[in-house]
């Protein structure tokens, strides 16, 4: 692919490990690096086929983990140095970088939510807009993170059974008239699993395809995705019309 797209909704290395660490309920502290480094390289994998521009900083991160990795691995001739004092875990550093960045997420989030309350009220204003009601921005991510529905693509990449070549290839779908489809598709149902938009794919172009339309969407927040349940089907939904114009 020559296409690249840049998605904010990928927040860094950082927020896919504490998503790993999260998920598995890891100590922060106690981090196994060779476990944590081989999922970080799966997800890292699928995100290279997507032709992400920020894969550079995740890259970085790779190879930070496979340095720790491979200091963990040396064997220990001594626990303490000439001097006397304990050698630091190699993990503690990044223990560290770990732990500031969730209190910072945290903080994100509870500012986010109390702009959310926020914006339920509505404040008298006089002139043509008195009767008019705004909306706020929502969220496209619903109960669930942008590494869950990159997981689920991983997973349907991983199980197609790729069409044989044809003689004379079709012509490749563009991720605008994918997102087109897409919107017609939930429009029509209502709500729909996310595995369904790839029902008739069988190529890896066009699966990658898809999903880059389905981040399209959801970066635009013209597409809800959810989750009902912990490791339930995913979702895609319109957004809530919640913004009446008088």
């Amino acid at each position: 692919m020559e296409y690249q797209i840049q998605l904010d909704i990928f927040q860094g290395p950082l927020d896919l490990l504490l998503h790993l660490i999260e998920k598995d309920e890891i100590d922060i502290y106690n981090i196994p690096i060779a476990l944590i480094t081989d999922k970080y390289l799966e997800y890292l994998h699928t995100m290279q086929a997507l032709n992400l521009e920020m894969v550079g900083d995740f890259l970085v991160m790779a190879a930070t983990l496979m340095q720790i990795k491979a200091k963990l691995l040396l064997p220990q001739l001594a626990t303490e140095d000439a001097a006397g004092t304990e050698e630091e875990d190699p993990r503690f550093e990044l223990a560290q970088k770990l732990i500031e960045y969730k209190k910072i997420k945290e903080a994100a989030l509870s500012l986010q939510a109390l702009e959310g309350r926020q914006a339920k009220f509505y404040t008298r204003i006089s002139g043509d807009f008195a009767d008019q009601k705004v909306a706020p921005e929502q969220d496209g991510l619903k109960d669930l993170s942008i590494w869950d529905l990159l997981e689920a693509f991983k997973v349907i990449m991983e199980s197609i059974d790729p069409k044989p070549i044809e003689a004379v290839p079709k012509q490749a779908v563009s991720i605008k008239q994918r997102m087109t489809e897409i919107l017609d598709l939930i429009t029509a149902e209502g709500r729909i699993f996310f595995k369904i938009i790839f029902n008739d794919v069988r190529t890896k172009i066009g699966l990658i395809t898809c999903f880059l339309a389905v981040l399209e969407l959801v970066r635009l927040h013209k597409v809800i995705v959810l989750q009902d349940a912990l490791f339930g089907e995913i979702t895609l939904s319109l957004p809530e019309k919640v913004c009446n114009n008088v």
